[in-house]
C-alpha cells in the first residue's frame, strides 16, 4: 500500500481488512471478562494479566481474541503486527475510584497499577505484549474524536511502513473503544447503577488492517484528503464516540454491501467501501468527486 495522488490537492491511501469484531460489555460483566477463557484457536492470555487493567483495555483485549478467532483461513502470523489504539477517557473511571478511595482511606488505599494500567498507550501496550506483536505500538486521540484520530492514525502509519525499504509491518491491529456513556461513583468510589438495566456499556471495536488491500472480505478502509477547502465537519450534533463505533461495525458486518463514511474534524474523510468500488471510482476519478 502507497499514498496514490489523483491531484495536487486529492491524495487516497488504502489498507485492506482481515478481521473485525466488536464486544460489548456492561459494567458489572467487565470484572468476570478479566479472566474468561480466550477463544478457541486463540493465544492464551498469561495468568491474570488483565487483573489490574482499565476497563477499556479489558473489552479492548478481548475484541482483539474475537477479531482474531474470526480471521479466515489461514491466518496469518501477527507477530509482526503492529498496534493503534484510540480509547475515550481511558483511566478516568480508576482515577476517579482512586481519589474517592484516598479521600476515605488515604494514600495506602491507591493502586500504584493506576499509573501504568490507566496512560492513553496502555490498551495497544497490553494488545502487544499480550499477543506478542513487535510492531509498533501506541495509543492515539484519548478524546471525543478517537474514532477519527485512531482509523487516521493506523492508515497513516501503515501506508508509512509498507513504503519503508524493508517492506515495514504486514498489518496493524486497530482498537477503538468507550463508553456509552461513563460510569457515576458514588462517595466511596463504587458505581452508582452496577448490576441495574441503566448500567454504562463499554464497547470495543477491533480490526486486523493490511497492506493488501486485496485481502479478508474484500473491503478496504481508505484516507481521502480531497484539499483544504473541499471536506467540512459534518454540521449538527456529533455523535458520540460509541455510537461511531457502532456505525463502523455495522457497516463492516455488512461486508461487499456496507458503506461507511466518516468526516474528520479536520480537512478529511474517512472511508469504508467495497476494494472494487474504489478501483472504479479511482479509474474514473473527476475534478468534481476529488472537490466533493
Amino acid at each position: 500500500m502507497s499514498p496514490r495522488s489523483h491531484s495536487v490537492e486529492a491524495v487516497h491511501a488504502a489498507c485492506g481488512i482481515g478481521s473485525h469484531a466488536l464486544v460489548e460489555a456492561r459494567l458489572s460483566e467487565i470484572g468476570p471478562l478479566r479472566d474468561r477463557a480466550t477463544p478457541a484457536d486463540t493465544p492464551p492470555l498469561p495468568p491474570r494479566f488483565l487483573r489490574h487493567a482499565d476497563e477499556q483495555t479489558v473489552v479492548g483485549v478481548r475484541a482483539v481474541l474475537e477479531a482474531m478467532a474470526a480471521h479466515p483461513a489461514p491466518r496469518p502470523s501477527f507477530a509482526g503486527y503492529g498496534v493503534v489504539a484510540a480509547p475515550c477517557r481511558a483511566g478516568r473511571f480508576a482515577t476517579a475510584q482512586s481519589l474517592a478511595q484516598a479521600r476515605v482511606g488515604g494514600g495506602v488505599a491507591v493502586s500504584p497499577h493506576v499509573v501504568p494500567q490507566c496512560s492513553l498507550h496502555a490498551l495497544a501496550g497490553a494488545v502487544s505484549v499480550a499477543f506478542g506483536m513487535h510492531g509498533p505500538n501506541l495509543g492515539s486521540s484519548g478524546g471525543n474524536h478517537a474514532v477519527a484520530e485512531g482509523l487516521f492514525t493506523a492508515l497513516s502509519l501503515l501506508a508509512d511502513e509498507a513504503a519503508a525499504p524493508a517492506g515495514g509491518v504486514p498489518g496493524m491491529w486497530l482498537v477503538l473503544c468507550g463508553w456509552d456513556r461513563e460510569p457515576a461513583l458514588d462517595e466511596q468510589g463504587r458505581p452508582t447503577a452496577a448490576a441495574s438495566a441503566d448500567e454504562p456499556i463499554c464497547r470495543a471495536l477491533a480490526v486486523a488492517i493490511t497492506a493488501d488491500i486485496e485481502a479478508g472480505n474484500g473491503m478496504q478502509l481508505a484516507i481521502h484528503l480531497p484539499g483544504l477547502a473541499a471536506v467540512r465537519p459534518a454540521a449538527g450534533p456529533r455523535p458520540t464516540v460509541t455510537d461511531d463505533i457502532l456505525a463502523l461495525a455495522r457497516a463492516l458486518a455488512a461486508g461487499r454491501g456496507g458503506f461507511w463514511s466518516h468526516r474528520c474534524p479536520w480537512p478529511a474523510e474517512l472511508l469504508l467501501e467495497p476494494a472494487r468500488a474504489a478501483r472504479l471510482r479511482d479509474d474514473t476519478a473527476s475534478p468534481a468527486r476529488e472537490a466533493a
